[in-house]
């Protein structure tokens, strides 16, 4: 049995080689890909994860599908934040492919560029791999900690530790130059001029492992206009089948289908209803 750290340092490998023979510009983020001084010594990966140019995201599935690597999950299935297509290899394992950060509040065609400039080297398994430097890295794993509670007491812990004051810093203002407060406040506890509270509530909620309908109520409040709440209902209504089969372990059927969409259903009712009754008492305690 190969050990999956080989497995998966032979994939950064790969997958580089295959995406550059096809044009196609790809950044190695977090895992094995991580400089030196990034993580805490020894830490391990289980993936591979890839940051692509969001025109070029459609291109880059298509490309690894033909290598070998076939679709788990679409965007749309990811996460809430749909920033993610997950495939996999049958001997050398997963990569998810990004075509944005969540956290990050520029445009992510601006943000990728400015990563992508911000670039670097890193040999894995003979292959030098493109990476973003060192301060962007730490910027990146301290946002993905927003999104997660064991990450935010390990990753950001070990950052903030190992670095001086002025690399705090100014791993702050890079955090304000991407737009990326919330997510940052998020993470670290601390405040940052210009974060939207909402934004800031709903990644405190997803660090505090809150899902599905947990995190609804906070996703509407931070969602912007008519639009996006309209998007965010068809979202939570809508059955996610690759979801859905990972929660069975196994193929989805059509009843499956039909009691997850009703339990959906009378979930929503369950929490509009609430909601409805909380604003009914708030403007009867109003003078």
């Amino acid at each position: 049995m190969v050990p999956l750290r080989a497995r998966l340092l032979l994939a950064h490998a790969t997958l580089t080689h295959a995406l550059a023979d096809a044009g196609i510009r790809a950044l190695h983020i977090k895992g094995y890909a991580a400089l030196d001084g990034a993580y805490v010594p020894e830490r391990s990966s289980t993936d591979v994860d890839l940051l692509v140019h969001p025109d070029d995201a459609p291109q880059t599935l298509r490309v690894l599908a033909q290598q070998g690597w076939p679709l788990v999950t679409d965007f749309s299935e990811g996460s809430i934040f749909m920033h993610a297509a997950t495939l996999r290899h049958v001997q050398l394992g997963y990569v998810d492919v990004h075509r944005l950060f969540p956290g990050i509040g520029i445009d992510p065609a601006e943000a990728f560029e400015r990563l992508w400039a911000a670039r670097v080297e890193r040999m894995r398994a003979g292959r030098p791999l493109p990476v973003v430097d060192l301060q962007h890295q730490r910027l990146l794993i301290i946002l993905h900690a927003a999104r997660d509670v064991s990450r935010r007491r390990l990753d950001v812990s070990h950052i903030r530790r190992t670095v001086s004051e002025d690399a705090w810093e100014s791993l702050r203002r890079l955090a304000v130059a991407f737009r990326a407060q919330a997510a940052w406040e998020a993470a670290t506890d601390e405040t940052l001029a210009g974060a939207a509270p909402r934004q800031t509530a709903l990644f405190r909620a997803m660090n505090s492992n809150k899902t599905g309908l947990e995190l609804f109520g906070h996703r509407w409040a931070a969602a912007d206009g008519l639009g996006a709440r309209a998007r965010l209902v068809r979202d939570t209504l809508g059955v996610n089948r690759a979801h859905l089969a990972m929660d069975l372990r196994r193929e989805v059927t059509a009843g499956d289908v039909l009691r997850w969409q009703w339990r959906r259903l009378r979930q929503v009712a369950t929490w509009g209803a609430a909601k409805v009754r909380s604003t009914v008492a708030t403007r009867k305690d109003r003078p």
